[in-house]
């Protein structure tokens, strides 16, 4: 009656985009847009969501330097400081040319990692083809 109505996959495809939107809050200062489905921040590389890998450490834990680490800070990545009090989420593309850094409060861990839960569970890297 009023409007058309969506098909069951468009219905989920909604509801998983709602879910995922929502889960971004708890990382802060990351968005995802649509067409194609991707991951924005400001001042950071679009990161496509299919395929994306979400690493998240702790500070006091990321002991280790990334080579994506080292790409988005460049020699700064060795003088980067520890600080427990934060988070670092590392969102790579898969096709492994695109990727963002992203610094949010410990206390929202349990949201970070719901956060990267839904990444990979709801948008796996796609079967190759051939």
């Amino acid at each position: 009656m009023f409007g058309s109505k969506k098909t069951d996959d468009e219905k989920a495809a909604s509801k998983a985009l709602t879910e995922l939107r929502l889960a971004t809050a708890a990382v802060g200062g990351v968005m995802v847009r649509k067409d194609p489905l991707r991951f924005t921040a400001p001042g950071q590389m679009d990161v496509l969501v299919q395929g994306a890998t979400v690493t998240i450490d702790r500070g006091e834990a990321a002991k280790r330097i990334t080579a994506t680490r080292v790409a988005l800070t460049g020699i700064f990545a060795l003088a980067l400081k520890k600080d427990s009090t934060k988070l670092f989420v590392t969102i790579e593309g898969a096709d492994g040319a695109s990727a963002m850094l992203l610094e949010c409060p410990a206390k929202r861990e349990a949201g970070a990692r719901k956060f990267a839960m839904l990444v990979h569970a709801k948008h796996p890297a796609e079967p190759p083809t051939g």
